[in-house]
């Protein structure tokens, strides 16, 4: 039996928008050609119309719930500073601080992208607002730690199980090593990381391999190609060689990562272990999408050369996007340097008493 949705909190699925907002939302993804750029939303990946769908449905039952869903107005039309602020307040009473400017900004995001014509800076100003004070729920950086420390547990894991003659409880055990290893120095999202494919994302090359990822199954669109970093080639070799093939179906999937009862088709799956295998060899679960926060801040905290060159590691199509992890490798140094200037003035003060 399904539970009832708390009306309050409903998000109206597309096929309940009023007339007016499914035909906004249909124009604004409108494909382009030679002659026209189309909609505003054409380039979006299928994830993130899907998100931005959710979160401009909550929008409309929130209308809905409080009465004020006119639904013979056009969208841009209800999307008032008031209503705004209302809706603001609403979201603060039911959700966290970091969902809350999400659903904001998506909001946002479709009302660019449904109504282009009009000016929606002030909305832009109202989400810089709310994200200023909007702090998680967890304090990540907590949990943070350098890509190199990552990399090296990671190893470590791999050189502890037995050379050869696996059990598959040890081949589950190295494949989760070799995951976290890759997620290391290369943090791919992990919808991509989950599905890469022999053959088609994984390329054998004369003295490794390459992996490309089209544009058209990322999410900013963007295609990802890099060569598997030097250090794990020999421990790919012998997972491709001598642990895959201990998993069911080995020989007739073409997936990457196998499990237990064969192809790992969830992401979630791969989240959990990397979860599990990090809070083992951390105390504190480091999972997937953290781990593109640790690679972009260890490359910030060199040089802030080094960390434009997190932007195409993390796949953004801007630097602006990756800007964030610079600006918090830098508090972070900071932090540090000030301890130090701490230190030196307690220990300056207690050798004058």
């Amino acid at each position: 039996m399904l539970r009832p949705v708390d009306p309050m909190r409903r998000a109206l699925p597309v096929c309940e928008w009023p007339q007016a907002d499914q035909d906004a939302w249909a124009v604004a993804q409108a494909p382009s050609d030679i002659f026209d750029e189309g909609g505003g939303a054409a380039h979006w990946a299928a994830r993130t119309r899907l998100t931005n769908e959710q979160h401009y449905g909550r929008w409309l039952g929130y209308l809905a719930w409080t009465g004020a869903l006119q639904t013979q107005t056009h969208p841009a039309d209800r999307v008032t500073r008031e209503r705004v602020r209302a809706y603001n307040r609403h979201l603060a009473t039911i959700v966290a601080p970091r969902t809350r400017l999400s659903m904001l900004v998506g909001l946002k995001v479709m009302m660019q992208a449904m109504a282009p014509g009009r000016t929606w800076r002030w909305l832009q100003d109202a989400c810089n607002r709310v994200q200023i004070n909007a702090r998680p729920s967890r304090d990540k950086r907590s949990r943070m730690r350098p890509t190199a420390e990552i990399f090296a547990a990671a190893i470590a894991e791999l050189e502890r199980l037995p050379a050869d003659s696996l059990s598959l409880k040890q081949a589950l055990a190295y494949r989760d090593a070799l995951m976290l290893a890759l997620l290391a120095l290369r943090p791919l999202r992990v919808k991509n990381f989950t599905t890469l494919e022999l053959g088609r994302h994984l390329v054998g090359m004369e003295a490794g391999w390459l992996i490309t990822i089209p544009a058209d199954e990322t999410k900013t669109r963007q295609p990802i190609s890099f060569e598997l970093p030097e250090p794990l080639v020999p421990w790919f070799k012998r997972y491709l060689s001598a642990v895959r093939p201990l998993f069911p179906h080995a020989a007739e999937s073409s997936r990457l990562w196998l499990g237990k009862e064969g192809v790992m088709r969830n992401p979630h799956a791969v989240y959990h272990r990397i979860t599990r295998l990090t809070r083992r060899l951390f105390g504190t679960p480091i999972n997937p999408h953290l781990l593109r926060d640790c690679a972009a801040s260890s490359l910030a905290a060199v040089s802030a050369d080094m960390a434009r060159a997190a932007a195409p590691l993390l796949g953004h199509r801007h630097f602006s996007t990756t800007e964030r992890y610079y600006i918090q490798a830098d508090n972070l140094a900071a932090s540090r340097r000030i301890g130090v200037i701490l230190d030196k003035r307690k220990a300056a003060t207690e050798k004058l008493a």
